[in-house]
């Protein structure tokens, strides 16, 4: 399609090179090739009338009508790819539908895990597919090329919508024969302890219990860090190690894995899930079906939140 000679390819390409800030990473995210994207830069300038970008050092800096071009590109696309699945009406039983969501495997495996079996009786044609938290994915819920994120509240996206799910705190897990460890711990002893942690790593900001920590200067002696909240349990099992773990995690756990669970002994906060949404998708009838569907599922699993 042509808009006074420009087509939506150079307007996908535009967002592209100001999100990315370099030609060479938004050819190798749209699978084209350096020059067709060169070009594409090329054919924007003429029509605009502006450089657009310049150079400064190995990346590029929009000018500043550049990021009124970043800003007006973002909010187009992400209206166009709502329009595209706009749909006269929406019927759970019959519609093939995927919705995407962000969302950590902590929250897959108590939340989403259980709502499959509803999903296949009321939805047999939808398909989820989970997005891993990272910095990538932030900006692809930002453009509006994911539908969901289930996120803490100190993770929420400014300006978009969002419903709260469940709230959940922490225990203390360790060896079921731990050797120094009865029904409690104090203090003390837990920071004397080595840890088994959660360290996403990157770009990302860490999990909940990690930024508190760090908020509050308090420094663990980690033996191991895993990248999953569910391989927690799998490094604690004949060690002397801890683990601080979010209580129906603790709870989903099979009987007979050797471990046990003590009250923690620190004042960690209470974690507060939330489902959100992009703001463009508010009315989108799909959205609203599978939004309510979500948030059933987790009053049924955590009426106390």
């Amino acid at each position: 399609m042509r808009l006074n000679r420009l087509d939506m390819n150079l307007i996908i390409a535009l967002e592209a090179i100001l999100r990315l800030r370099s030609v060479t990473a938004a050819a190798a995210e749209l699978n084209l090739t350096q020059p067709a994207v060169s070009q594409a830069l090329r054919r924007l300038r003429e029509h605009f009338d502006d450089p657009i970008v310049s150079l400064a050092g190995r990346r590029m800096r929009p000018t500043e009508f550049g990021e009124q071009l970043f800003i007006a590109a973002t909010q187009l696309l992400n209206e166009t790819r709502h329009f595209s699945q706009m749909r006269p009406g929406f019927d759970p039983a019959s519609t093939e539908r995927k919705f995407s969501i962000i969302a950590s495997d902590f929250v897959l495996k108590v939340l989403f895990a259980p709502l499959l079996p509803v999903l296949a009786r009321e939805a047999p044609g939808v398909t989820l597919q989970m997005v891993p938290i990272d910095a990538p994915s932030d900006a692809r819920f930002q453009r509006g090329e994911v539908d969901f994120a289930v996120i803490p509240d100190r993770f929420l996206y400014d300006g978009h919508p969002h419903q709260r799910l469940f709230t959940d705190d922490f225990v203390c897990v360790l060896s079921e024969d731990h050797p120094d460890i009865a029904d409690s711990m104090s203090a003390e002893t837990y920071l004397s302890l080595r840890h088994v942690v959660t360290e996403f790593g990157g770009t990302w900001r860490g999990s909940h219990f990690e930024q508190w920590a760090l908020d509050n200067a308090i420094s663990l002696k980690v033996a191991c860090s895993v990248p999953s909240f569910a391989m927690l349990a799998d490094c604690l099992v004949g060690t002397p190690f801890v683990a601080s773990m979010h209580r129906s995690l603790w709870n989903s756990l099979p009987a007979g894995t050797g471990l046990r669970a003590v009250p923690h002994p620190l004042p960690v906060p209470r974690i507060s899930e939330n489902l959100q949404w992009h703001e463009i998708r508010e009315f989108d009838s799909s959205v609203r079906w599978f939004r309510d569907l979500v948030i059933r599922t987790a009053r049924a699993r955590f009426p106390d939140s």
